[in-house]
């Protein structure tokens, strides 16, 4: 058997074995992956509660403008959020009205930097806390519940209510009070975290949110409203990162300070300076040199040389090569491969026999001009 063949047969049996062990160590199982929500779960914040809500046999519906509140049933439980931007004042008075006559609100409180007119018409405070640290279950007993509920509430300000209120008290705030207004009730939280769609599952917070609606046991109807304003990305970054805008808009206006075109008299344009003959001449040479006339310029040179010496030698241009080079050696000093470069023509020069040429030619003016 060749050497090819035991390879090839080391090789199938190597493949062979490796595909038996990996199905022997290996198989397919199906697995859940979290794709987030989609459809009115994605839109609807509060769907779970909602159905949740729906399911105990409570009259549900979801408000999405200002509108809708006109509308509210008596005796009926609004769950209201934070962001509620869209509220006019005459809207926030009907709705305080319409707890005064026997309304039930149930009030996400804003963040204490931010204004809240409604808990301020309901005398509810809002102060915050220095080190609120781990968020972690609370526990509530709330005055109709059978059971103490386990909830995990904000700890990152605290409420101040009036003295007859009922007041959840956590480790470092109180995030929920609850009191009389009017014939009606208010339940004010620091935060709704509980009753969305990713939380209402954990802990105690379904039962919870359940018995925040029986604090009006006569309760039939449950209002969400949810403004669809508190997505807006402007708002937000005004609430949160306003710190940033605002230093972005002191650069920008340093920078257009900067490139701004200044304002006073004129200068005057300075006056032009008049160039010298030889400055013109260098600046012709170098043009000429760039455009590839180095030879154009060095045999002009060249012939310049010669008609002076032919001027002031008349004899010279009678003579042979020979005697005109010895000449030239003999009447300027010069070696004699210099004098042959005189007499013959420069093509296609390297700048250093440029250099050279130029100084040949320039030491034959030098003598002439002292003669």
């Amino acid at each position: 058997m060749s050497k090819q063949a035991i390879w090839a047969v080391v090789i199938a049996i190597a493949v062979l074995g490796g595909t038996v062990w990996f199905f022997a160590n290996f198989e397919r199982v199906p697995d859940r992956e979290w794709t987030g929500y989609s459809g009115e779960a994605r839109r609807n914040g509060f769907l779970a509660a909602e159905r949740l809500l729906d399911r105990m046999g409570l009259a549900v519906r979801h408000l999405k403008t200002p509108i809708e509140l006109r509308e509210l049933p008596p005796n009926g439980t609004l769950l209201l959020p934070a962001r509620r931007n869209a509220l006019a004042p005459a809207e926030r008075e009907r709705l305080l009205e319409w707890v005064r006559g026997g309304g039930h609100l149930i009030v996400e409180s804003e963040n204490h930097r931010l204004p809240d007119p409604i808990l301020e018409a309901l005398a509810v405070g809002r102060q915050p806390v220095k080190d609120p640290g781990q968020t972690q279950p609370t526990e509530v007993r709330l005055p109709h519940s059978p059971d103490a509920l386990r909830v995990r509430l904000a700890q990152g300000q605290t409420l101040v209510a009036p003295a007859d209120s009922f007041r959840v008290q956590g480790k470092s705030a109180t995030p929920l009070v609850h009191f009389r207004h009017g014939r009606g009730q208010v339940t004010a939280l620091n935060d709704f975290w509980f009753m969305r769609n990713q939380s209402i599952g954990d802990g105690d917070h379904a039962e919870f949110l359940w018995q925040l609606v029986r604090f009006q046991p006569q309760t039939a109807a449950v209002w969400v409203f949810d403004d669809p304003q508190k997505l807006s990305l402007l708002r937000w970054l005004a609430d949160n990162a306003w710190t940033v805008l605002a230093a972005g808009a002191a650069l920008l206006a340093l920078w257009l300070w900067r490139i701004a075109t200044r304002f006073g008299p004129v200068a005057p344009d300075p006056q032009p300076a008049r160039r010298r003959l030889l400055d013109h001449l260098r600046a012709s040479g170098r043009f000429q040199w760039s455009a590839g006339g180095a030879a154009a310029l060095a045999e002009s040179a060249r012939e310049a040389a010669l008609r002076r010496v032919a001027r002031a030698q008349p004899d010279f241009l009678a003579l042979g090569p020979a005697e005109r080079g010895a000449r030239l050696a003999a009447s300027f000093d010069l070696p004699g491969a210099a004098a042959e470069r005189v007499l013959r023509p420069v093509r296609d020069p390297t700048p250093a026999a440029f250099v050279d040429t130029m100084r040949v030619f320039q030491r034959i003016h030098e003598r002439l001009a002292r003669r």
